[in-house]
């Protein structure tokens, strides 16, 4: 789980898990049989300031509503709990350079992409440098049995080194900004934007 590669054993318990391995393998098959350019990303927990859905990783977005909002946010998930995630923009900008990079640079058909990796109690740490923020944890023992299977870290050396990936947003640069984007957003007296920038 820590780092968890390209390659390794993938039996998964969620419909989504299982649909995803079932597609990339699918994918694969129909590449080497019939020649399709099939390419397929595995992407961490993506955070943007659209408003959260209730998914497992979501508490790292609703947490910025709740610093700004209240002040307090109860998350879900235990303390120590790390999961990869990656700002929207370097997740856009992946699937761009994937895209676009010639197929004989492809050393495989499903890349790992990350970032960056964090705990709650990290996330917390690096937001109340910016503002005040208190945090409680009510264990949602659901979502918490799931991460607990997902990879702390996602190993992504087969994307850095075919088609030149780097991110540009750590933790630490995607927080101001982030807390930005979430005042810009509920300073508007309007729905989220169905736009991912």
């Amino acid at each position: 789980r820590n780092p968890t590669p390209d390659l390794t054993i993938q039996r998964p318990k969620t419909i989504y898990g299982v649909s995803k391995v079932y597609m990339e393998l699918l994918g694969e098959y129909y590449h080497h049989r019939y020649g399709l350019d099939f390419r397929s990303a595995r992407f961490p927990g993506i955070i943007s300031a659209t408003t959260p859905g209730g998914g497992t990783t979501d508490y790292a977005v609703q947490i910025f509503y709740d610093a700004i909002e209240t002040g307090h946010h109860e998350c879900f998930l235990s303390p120590d709990t790390r999961l990869p995630m990656m700002y929207i923009s370097d997740c856009i900008e992946s699937v761009i350079q994937m895209m676009e990079c010639p197929q004989e640079d492809l050393s495989q058909r499903t890349y790992n992409i990350s970032a960056f990796s964090f705990t709650p109690e990290e996330i917390v740490a690096e937001i109340q440098k910016h503002v005040p923020l208190e945090v409680s944890y009510k264990i949602d023992p659901m979502r918490q049995k799931i991460a607990s299977t997902w990879p702390q870290v996602l190993e992504d050396t087969a994307a850095r080194k075919d088609w030149k990936w780097d991110p540009k947003y750590s933790l630490e640069k995607m927080v101001p900004y982030m807390l930005q984007k979430v005042r810009d957003q509920l300073s508007k007296d309007l729905p989220p934007p169905k736009e991912l920038f």
